[in-house]
């Protein structure tokens, strides 16, 4: 059993581009610091959710996906975000998801020390039974891919990969 704080679906708000479909909002307090944190993940076509969070007292922080906490408690954190990612897969079992562990200021977008945290933690809890894990070391970017989705598409990988570097031409090596 994951050791979370309890969270709260916010809402969801509306697609601003053509590739998201829409993102949801959640919203949890650490109990060991009293902070607030903002979860949104974004669902994209192909049933994929990429999860980002960050200090609510950050939000207008063009860097608050950069900036640390100083909390010493990533664990609980991430493992708050999972179960948030676990409740989508309960409602749609075809989720496949995706994070990018962000720089801090002045690091290297290369495997960065979040995404190292990330990565552990992520495949100590979501094993290779439902999902097939594929990362980008260069970009920090890790995605767990729905297997049975896969099976339907063998060609799932490629089409995520090709997908972002649509949206975002930086993720192309």
């Amino acid at each position: 059993m994951l050791s979370t704080y309890p969270y709260r679906f916010v809402m969801n708000e509306p697609a601003h581009d053509n590739y998201i479909i829409c993102t949801s909002i959640y919203t949890f307090r650490s109990t060991k610091s009293n902070l607030v944190y903002l979860v949104r993940v974004e669902h994209y076509k192909m049933d994929i959710y990429i999860i980002k969070f960050y200090l609510k007292s950050n939000q207008n922080s063009p860097h608050k996906y950069n900036l640390l906490t100083n909390t010493y408690e990533p664990r609980r954190i991430i493992n708050t975000c999972i179960s948030i990612l676990m409740e989508i897969f309960r409602k749609d079992p075809n989720a496949s998801f995706g994070f990018i562990g962000a720089n801090r200021l002045g690091e290297s977008e290369a495997n960065t020390k979040r995404y190292n945290v990330y990565k552990k933690i992520v495949t100590t809890y979501m094993g290779a039974e439902t999902f097939y894990h594929h990362y980008n070391i260069d970009k920090s970017a890790y995605i767990l891919i729905n297997k049975n989705k896969l099976k339907e598409t063998p060609t799932l990988i490629q089409s995520i990969e090709q997908f972002f570097i649509d949206i975002y031409p930086s993720l192309e090596d």
